[in-house]
């Protein structure tokens, strides 16, 4: 199903929107006939339906609530995570400048080669899912040549020091984010999702009443649940598909690292 995080966002809605309020059409017009077979001689069908319905929908909008929420919050954490690298990234670039020669001139290019690698290989290769090794060259680079420096005056030793701490967090911020690129639901919450939705459709299929109104109800009822499981899709993946964090904080970094 991660193919669907190529289409745009309305696009998606739309395919959602059309898979369940068909599905759920399809069972009015063919489905629904042998539950009024089976069920024509219960009396208050559609009280006792509707009691079910009511005590289903609660616990399962409750669920689909929840996952929204946690969606959500998932992916404003890894927002906060990237824009925490990125803001490590600048402290570090403005940190080195200020070390002697040759340290400055040798570690600033890797800094800046980071910060393009970021961009341009490893977030489109997040947005496919692929979690790329290639930056852990780099980042051993920047170590090795932040850890070879020898302070010289009391100064230069408090800023390697601040140095130091703030690219052990950065470390710390960037495998939180490669981490981040597999969370999401888990599929068995998925399947529990589908089930629930699946329990609710046949649920409305055994109601009786007029077929435009079966229709209209029904197919209301469809669109609004496909709207909530769309939401919770589209924000399931951090880094895919049209709503997902995009690396516009490390090209405002290093858009200033190219400023003489």
């Amino acid at each position: 199903m991660l193919w669907l995080y190529d289409m745009s966002t309305i696009s998606l809605a739309g395919w959602f929107a059309a898979v369940f309020v068909g599905f759920t059409w399809l069972g009015v017009l063919f489905i629904r006939p042998f539950f009024r077979l089976v069920l024509r001689r219960q009396p208050g069908l559609n009280d006792i339906v509707g009691v079910i319905l009511s005590s289903h929908c609660a616990f399962f909008g409750l669920l689909l609530g929840l996952l929204a929420v946690a969606a959500y919050q998932n992916l404003s954490d890894v927002e906060k995570t990237v824009n925490r690298e990125a803001g490590y990234l600048r402290s570090i670039y403005r940190s080195i400048t200020d070390y002697p020669e040759p340290t400055r001139s040798q570690t600033l290019p890797l800094i800046r080669e980071y910060t393009r690698f970021v961009i341009e290989e490893a977030w489109p290769q997040q947005r496919r899912g692929i979690i790329s090794s290639d930056g852990v060259a780099r980042m051993n680079a920047i170590q090795a040549n932040l850890f070879g420096f020898e302070p010289a005056t009391k100064a230069q030793e408090m800023v390697h020091a601040q140095t130091l701490g703030q690219f052990a967090e950065m470390a710390e911020v960037r495998r939180a984010r490669i981490q981040s690129v597999d969370s999401g639901v888990p599929p068995m919450m998925w399947y529990v999702v589908i089930v629930g939705a699946l329990i609710t459709i046949l649920l409305v299929w055994m109601l009786d009443m007029k077929l435009l109104s079966h229709l209209l109800l029904s197919g209301v009822l469809a669109f609004f649940l496909s709207t909530v499981i769309c939401l919770i899709f589209v924000m399931d993946k951090p880094f895919r598909g049209e709503i997902s964090i995009g690396p516009d904080a490390y090209a405002a970094v290093y858009k200033r690292m190219n400023i003489p």
